[in-house]
């Protein structure tokens, strides 16, 4: 080989490095473009479910008998999911939990965290947590950085969240529209009912030719259906915070000063028809 050969043979040495280091930064940028994407969609369903919710310091003082609700998706002391996120947000700063909450903070986590619904709304340090001086702590704990950082990332992975994905993968949609229906549903009604659901639904649709809007349809209007009777009730409601209550010619399940079903109709429709939810596929991770 020649002395005159071998630069041109460095030369294009290091052009085929260069060529796979542009390739690998170019796959790079392809996967953060998809992460951020992903991201994108999930931000703009979880805003849109929140929409029905409230604010990162949003309080229900009670008013639907299910004790303090708190958050951008109103995680409820009664079914548990307030003590969740109070144990995300102890473990995501314990020191700041601390001075946040006050001296009873092992106390609260204890009560939320109880195995019975009554337990979960018993007193801590003799006050109930729709009450003060609970009220204050938490509107604080809601404009408190890691708590609202804490806030958005048990939105976007909790349980309500891993719900709707199932149930997305079981109806077998999954756009922008049909995860902020099921997220929705999830968040209000359960993960668990949200997926049994979805199941009904693709079961009622197996084999019959159809569209992906009157699917969402079916299941946005069919959700409450165990909370409207038309004829009078011969027992309570299952749950000791609802009862049945006369509406209109009907008999509706309502929970304090909400009437669900009416109110579970007219917030999965307006999801429904939200002109601003895409209904293109979106990759579940």
């Amino acid at each position: 080989m020649s002395a005159n050969t071998k630069p041109l043979l460095l030369l294009g040495g290091l052009g085929v490095l260069g060529l796979l280091a542009l390739a690998a930064a170019s796959s790079t940028d392809t996967a953060q473009t998809a992460w951020r994407h992903s991201m994108d969609w999930m931000d703009r369903v979880i805003t849109r479910v929140s929409k029905h919710e409230g604010k990162h310091d949003s309080l229900n003082l009670n008013l639907d008998g299910a004790g303090l609700s708190f958050g951008i998706i109103q995680w409820a002391q009664i079914v548990g999911n307030l003590g969740k996120l109070l144990s995300a947000m102890q473990q995501a700063d314990p020191a700041t939990f601390a001075a946040t909450f006050g001296p009873h903070w092992q106390q609260l986590l204890a009560v939320t965290n109880a195995a019975s619904r009554s337990a979960r709304l018993a007193p801590v340090g003799g006050q109930v947590l729709w009450k003060e001086p609970w009220v204050s702590r938490f509107r604080q704990a809601g404009t408190t950085p890691v708590f609202i950082r804490t806030q958005n990332r048990v939105a976007a992975q909790g349980h309500h969240w891993l719900g709707a994905v199932q149930a997305a993968r079981i109806l077998g949609i999954a756009t922008e529209r049909s995860l902020a229906l099921l997220y929705d549903t999830s968040v209000q009604q359960g993960p668990d009912f949200a997926q049994r659901h979805a199941q009904r639904i693709r079961d009622a649709y197996a084999g019959r030719p159809s569209s992906q809007l009157e699917i969402l349809t079916a299941y946005a209007s069919s959700a409450p259906a165990h909370f409207r009777r038309t004829s009078p009730p011969t027992k309570p409601y299952p749950s000791s915070h609802i009862e049945w209550r006369k509406t209109g010619d009907e008999w509706h399940a309502w929970a304090g000063v909400f009437d669900l079903y009416t109110g579970i109709i007219r917030r999965r429709m307006s999801i429904v028809n939200d002109p601003h939810l895409t209904d293109n596929p979106v990759e579940l991770t």
